[in-house]
C-alpha cells in the first residue's frame, strides 16, 4: 500500500492476516505479491529478516517453506468451497494473487491443469461466475429495477458515483449507449429534473411526486448526463 508506514506491531497484524487468508507466506511468494510488507518486515528497523518476522507473528518459518508440498486434491477442493463461503471472489486476479500457492496448485498437471477444472471440481459453476462478472444487458436491466426495489436514486449522477460499474457499461453502444437509455429499456420514466434530485428517475409504478434524491444532496445538478468519454485511436 503506498504511502503506508509500517511498524512491528502493523507488520505482525498484516502477516497474521495474510496466514488467515491462506496467503503463500514463503519468501518468493510474498516478495510478488506484498512487496512492501516484505521488504518493511526484512528492513534493520523492524525484523532485519523475513524469518524473523515471521517467527514473530507465531508462524513456523520452515512450515510456510514447505506450503506447496502439502497441497493434495481433497484439500485444494476444501479451500476453494471455504472461500467460496466467505463470498471471495474466486475470478478476481486479486484473489488469484493473495492465494497464489491455491491457485498454482490447483493448476498443476498432477492436480487440476487449470483454475476452472478445480472451481468445477469443487461442485462451483464456473461459467455462472464468469457471466456475473460481464454486464450483459439483461444483468444491466435487472440490477436497474433490483436498484429501485431497494428505493435507491436511479439519476445519472448518483449512479456514476456509487454504481459506477453499471453506469459505464449501460452507456456503452453495444448495450444502451446512454444511461436514459438502459433506463427506458428497463421500463423506467425518466423525467428529467433541475436543482434538487436533478436526473433523478423513477420507474412507472412510483409517484411521480416522490424524489429519490441522495441524503443531503443540495448541489444543483445537471439534468442531462454529460457524454461518454472515448479514447482516439493513434493509427
Amino acid at each position: 500500500m503506498p504511502g503506508r508506514v509500517w511498524t512491528q506491531e502493523k507488520l505482525i497484524a498484516e502477516i497474521q492476516r495474510l496466514y488467515q487468508e491462506g496467503t503463500d507466506l514463503s519468501p518468493t511468494a510474498i516478495q510478488q505479491s506484498h512487496s512492501a510488507l516484505f521488504s518493511s518486515a526484512r528492513s534493520r528497523s523492524h525484523f532485519g529478516s523475513w524469518r524473523a518476522a515471521i517467527e514473530a507473528a507465531g508462524l513456523d518459518y520452515d512450515d510456510l517453506k514447505r506450503v506447496k508440498q502439502r497441497w493434495n486434491r481433497d484439500e485444494i477442493l476444501q479451500r476453494i468451497r471455504e472461500m467460496h463461503a466467505q463470498g471471495h471472489d474466486l475470478l478476481d486476479p486479486k484473489f488469484k494473487t493473495k492465494n497464489r500457492s491455491l491457485y498454482l496448485a490447483a493448476c498443476a498437471h498432477r492436480y487440476f491443469g487449470s483454475w476452472r477444472r478445480a472451481v468445477s471440481a469443487a461442485g462451483l459453476d464456473h461459467e455462472e461466475m464468469r457471466e456475473s462478472r460481464v454486464w450483459t444487458r439483461t444483468r444491466i436491466l435487472r440490477t436497474i429495477q433490483e436498484i429501485s426495489d431497494a428505493g435507491k436514486p436511479l439519476g445519472w449522477a448518483y449512479i456514476e458515483e456509487h454504481e459506477p460499474g453499471i453506469y459505464r457499461a449501460a452507456r456503452r453502444k453495444e448495450n444502451f449507449g446512454s444511461w436514459v437509455g438502459a433506463l427506458q429499456a428497463a421500463g423506467v420514466d425518466h423525467t428529467p429534473l433541475r436543482g434538487r434530485g436533478a436526473g433523478i428517475s423513477t420507474m412507472s409504478h412510483i409517484a411521480p411526486a416522490m424524489m429519490m434524491s441522495a441524503p443531503g444532496d443540495d448541489v444543483e445538478t445537471p439534468a442531462v448526463e454529460p457524454p461518454l468519454k472515448t479514447c482516439a485511436l493513434k493509427t
